[in-house]
């Protein structure tokens, strides 16, 4: 090997350093990137020439060079964000992405997602996150990769009042009185009130009155205001059922309650409201009430019917189920977050912005649901932090260092070298 070649061997170290030490200035500099993965540089020697010899031959090297640029992928710390639409990967898994334009995917750890102007859930690009998509009931799963899109404009169909819960406590000590409709609070001992919904959303204001018949005894009659009824008088009440409850003299809990089913005038015919629908029956389930020495009070007062809900908010849970919450207090499954991983996560190629595309080298991307197959569950309001160790960063900065002033001494020492050898005489 020839002195002059050793200036090869020793530029060959300055510039595979060089490259270490932007690698290590790339980590540095996205500490605080969310979903950013850090790399590491392998070199490899470079071999040059073979020398014959007495005792056979010997390969000579002539510098290194860059091997590979390896990424980092174990997860980072996850910081809290308290934005519903933020989402972190808890394990292995990368989120889809798509962009519109050149119709190409792309894979990242950054989930610092939101809802666009045309309801799209997109990063900061612009590009459409990717998921399976509930039907328009939010019951059933469409698998089949789409753009997820939250509908701003969307509302929930109403529901109407089918069953309705009850349980309360009345006081055993109470004097027997006589229900009057025509003075219903004067003539019986308990009222609550409570929201019923009709087929089109409309709410209607039901008072249910108690009153003591006998010892274990009790009568409750249902009524709604007569401005409410389609012919009724405001302020003159309407009767809309009654029924009895019997209650064990020992123990003080419920034995029975004749009707379940109330809503209906005593005839058995349905009352008509004012908007001109007509009421339908609601099963009541009085279970659990109690007939104590203590005073009344409601414990318990459900009903599942419901008004029309416009959309307020998005939110993710822990299975990536996306759901909006409604102005009804429904919510309603709208997509389910898809995550992908690959046979080779080192084949991935850096797209830049914390995105990543897929190569020969990383094979197919492997899709599933968070918390199936080995993926990670989605932690939501939470980002992925970078993760970079700057402590490691430091100790390779100052190893690279030294490197590149050794490579940086072996010029300068050959130099002098050449010069003694050019003035020898």
């Amino acid at each position: 090997m020839s002195l002059a070649a050793s200036f090869y061997s020793a530029l060959s170290g300055l510039d595979t350093n060089s490259t270490a030490m932007q690698v290590i200035g790339d980590n540095i500099a996205n500490l605080n990137t969310s979903g950013f993965k850090s790399s590491s540089v392998q070199f490899e020697d470079v071999l040059g020439q073979s020398l014959s010899t007495v005792s056979g031959t010997q390969r000579m090297g002539v510098g290194a060079k860059i091997e590979s640029v390896d990424g980092n992928f174990t997860q980072g710390t996850l910081n809290t964000t308290n934005v519903g639409t933020d989402v972190a990967a808890n394990g292995k898994g990368f989120f889809v992405l798509k962009d519109q334009v050149s119709e190409e995917k792309y894979y990242t750890r950054a989930g610092h997602f939101y809802v666009d102007n045309t309801g799209y859930y997109v990063n900061n690009q612009g590009m459409r996150v990717q998921g399976y998509l509930y039907d328009e009931a939010g019951t059933n799963l469409v698998e089949t990769l789409a753009d997820i899109r939250v509908d701003q404009s969307s509302m929930v169909a109403p529901k109407v009042t089918s069953a309705a819960e009850m349980v309360l406590n009345l006081d055993s000590s109470d004097s027997n009185t006589t229900f009057q409709l025509s003075n219903p609070g004067g003539t019986s001992t308990y009222s609550t009130a409570q929201s019923i919904y009709d087929t089109l959303g409309q709410s209607h204001s039901i008072t249910t009155y108690f009153s003591k018949t006998a010892s274990q005894n009790w009568q409750w009659d249902a009524t709604i205001d007569g401005s409410d009824v389609s012919g009724g008088t405001a302020g003159t009440p309407v009767l809309f059922g009654s029924g009895t409850l019997a209650f064990d003299p020992t123990s003080g809990a419920l034995i029975s309650s004749m009707p379940v089913t109330f809503y209906t005038d005593p005839s058995g015919t349905p009352i008509t409201f004012a908007d001109g629908i007509a009421a339908s029956p609601v099963t009541v389930d009085f279970t659990g009430t109690t007939q104590y020495g203590a005073a009344s009070t409601i414990q318990t007062l459900n009903q599942d019917g419901y008004a029309a809900g416009l959309l307020t908010g998005v939110n993710v849970n822990s299975d990536g189920t996306i759901v909006g919450s409604y102005t009804n207090g429904q919510v309603k499954n709208i997509a389910l977050l898809v995550l992908a991983d690959f046979p080779n996560l080192n084949g991935l190629v850096r797209a830049g912005s914390a995105l990543y595309k897929s190569s020969t080298s990383s094979g197919e991307p492997l899709n599933n649901k968070p918390g199936v197959g080995g993926m990670g569950t989605i932690s939501s309001g939470m980002l992925e932090e970078s993760n970079t160790d700057l402590a490691a960063e430091f100790v390779k900065m100052i190893i690279t260092q030294r490197a590149y002033q050794a490579n940086s001494k072996i010029i300068t020492t050959v130099d002098s070298m050449m010069a003694d050898l050019l003035n020898s005489k």
